[in-house]
């Protein structure tokens, strides 16, 4: 028996509007699992809590999608930022030999495709010790966000390959991707593979490709 007719007609009342159960138990000032007790059985209050989680679902997706949109905005804002930047970065440095290697080094060897990865893909050891070295001088990038892919010919010494480049570059091996291995061919095998650098970054990407369409335009 209920103790309170007002509050348990007041409860039901208010379930039907479709007030969820803590919503409840705070208009009519009593505890939750009260509310829980009064309305358990009754049919109409299962389908309030459905049509609450429902609408509850769509209200986080809509949360979801502007948020969504608003970093959205702050990202393709961050990005436009990176080629403003670079524009006065590139007057700045362009006189010194080791931005223009690493730039150049870029152009030749360098991945212009993807629009939010840094990829050098080169033979020569030194080239990639370089351009890291450019990377984490010029771009800004940290030592901890470049990582190497290595590809190598079959029969090759992968432990002996990746201390090699790991001394040569000074990249950890903990930042090494998983290496790949290719047939020998009739040509003179590359001993020490093909290595890429690999930074994952748009912001870093956005600059350097506005420095390699500068450096195009005046070099």
């Amino acid at each position: 028996m209920v103790r309170n007719q007002v509050n348990y007609e007041q409860a039901i009342n208010l379930r039907k509007r479709g007030f969820t159960l803590a919503e409840i138990a705070k208009v009519c000032d009593i505890s939750k699992s009260t509310a829980s007790l009064w309305l358990k059985n009754k049919a109409f209050s299962e389908l309030v809590t459905k049509q609450n989680i429902k609408r509850a679902g769509q209200e986080n997706a809509k949360r979801l999608s502007l948020i969504s949109k608003a970093r959205g905005g702050e990202r393709k804002q961050r990005y436009l930022d990176a080629q403003t930047s670079a524009k006065t970065e590139f007057a700045h440095y362009k006189a010194n030999p080791a931005f223009v290697a690493g730039v150049m080094a870029y152009v030749m060897s360098g991945d212009m495709s993807d629009e939010h990865t840094i990829r050098l893909s080169h033979t020569s050891l030194s080239a990639h010790r370089m351009f890291i070295s450019f990377a984490t001088k010029f771009l800004g990038v940290e030592k901890n966000r470049i990582h190497l892919w290595l590809h190598l010919y079959e029969g090759a010494s992968e432990e002996r390959m990746m201390k090699k480049w790991s001394k040569i570059t000074t990249i950890p091996f903990s930042q090494f991707y998983k290496n790949q291995f290719v047939n020998k061919t009739s040509r003179k095998p590359l001993h020490s593979g093909v290595g890429n650098t690999i930074i994952g970054s748009t912001y870093h990407k956005q600059k350097l490709k506005a420095w390699v369409h500068l450096a195009e335009k005046e070099w």
